[in-house]
């Protein structure tokens, strides 16, 4: 234990938590906002350069015996595809096992031009979120979904 290392760190203020404001977790980089119709969403509490790394998260494995009674639940709409050589496209083949992000990276809205980037290390059972281009304090954080939306983008 000698070498745990706790660190605390201030980060420039967005808004003050409550209706509209952020919710702050242990990330340095990402907090949780309502953003409206959309509901929650990820967002940049400082100024994020491109390629930086915002997130690495464990993931929590759903085997593939188990799709049949998960996928049909909204658990569904938060898992990534976990097999190698696999998109998230082929969740809706329901075969292979799937996984849930321990981290705010489940709970990242889509977007066609999005800000960041998700990397499945799938032998490492990690979920990497690296930005694609720079994110401004407060703007939100995206992904592509990379599969058939089951909702209206719009």
């Amino acid at each position: 234990m000698d070498d745990l290392v706790l660190r605390s760190v201030d980060l420039p203020e967005i808004e003050e938590a409550g209706a509209g404001g952020v919710s702050r977790y242990a990330n340095d980089w990402i907090g949780l906002r309502h953003l409206g119709a959309k509901g929650r969403g990820v967002v940049a509490l400082r100024d994020i350069p491109a390629g930086t790394v915002i997130e690495r998260c464990p993931v929590l494995i759903i085997p593939e015996k188990d799709r049949p009674q998960i996928d049909p639940t909204i658990v569904f709409t938060y898992v990534y595809m976990w097999e190698h050589g696999t998109t998230e496209q082929d969740l809706y083949n329901g075969t292979g096992r799937a996984a849930i992000a321990l981290g705010m990276s489940s709970l990242l809205n889509h977007s066609f031009d999005p800000t960041a980037v998700f990397i499945r290390r799938i032998d490492e059972l990690e979920l990497e979120l690296r930005s694609r281009k720079a994110i401004a304090a407060g703007e939100e954080v995206t992904i592509d979904y990379q599969m058939k939306l089951w909702f209206d983008p719009s």
